[in-house]
């Protein structure tokens, strides 16, 4: 009996988990979207100032798991949470990480597909300005990588 009530637990479980998700988010979740999104998009006052290295791209995605745990399910979109998770990948890859992406630029057009969320309107002002802010400095890498015949080196 009781593996039949696990089973139809897990699959009332399943089917919720969609529902669950947010289409906006909550005061909290859109503050702290934002900040970290304004320290992904810093990569490029680090560049302007000659000083990117590893440690500007590892900086900038530090802690990213965490936070997003703390604001997953009901207190975000699914795009502001897939569009760090997959830019940081790029990053994590720029910066030698050990699960960082092995074709970053890949990981940060993935990225810019998804940021194209944070423009709607029903977004807080604080996530449409990070957003923008985010789209382009992912959309100037891209750009500075695309002189090496594919090879995604910055």
């Amino acid at each position: 009996m009781r593996a039949r009530h696990l089973t139809a637990f897990l699959a009332l479980a399943i089917v919720a988990a969609p529902a669950a998700a947010s289409d906006g988010f909550t005061p909290d979740a859109a503050a702290t979207w934002s900040a970290r999104s304004l320290l992904m998009a810093k990569v490029m006052d680090d560049a302007a100032a000659g000083q990117l290295n590893k440690a500007s791209f590892a900086t900038a995605c530090n802690g990213l798991t965490g936070e997003q745990m703390k604001h997953e399910y009901g207190k975000e979109p699914r795009w502001a949470l897939a569009a760090q998770l997959v830019i940081c990948s790029g990053y994590d890859g720029w910066a030698g990480k050990f699960q960082g992406s092995k074709n970053p630029c890949a990981m940060l057009k993935k990225g810019l597909k998804e940021l194209e969320g944070a423009s709607a309107a029903s977004n807080p002002p604080e996530v449409i300005a990070a957003g923008a802010a985010l789209r382009t400095t992912v959309s100037l890498l891209l750009e500075a990588t695309g002189d090496h015949r594919g090879a995604c080196h910055l």
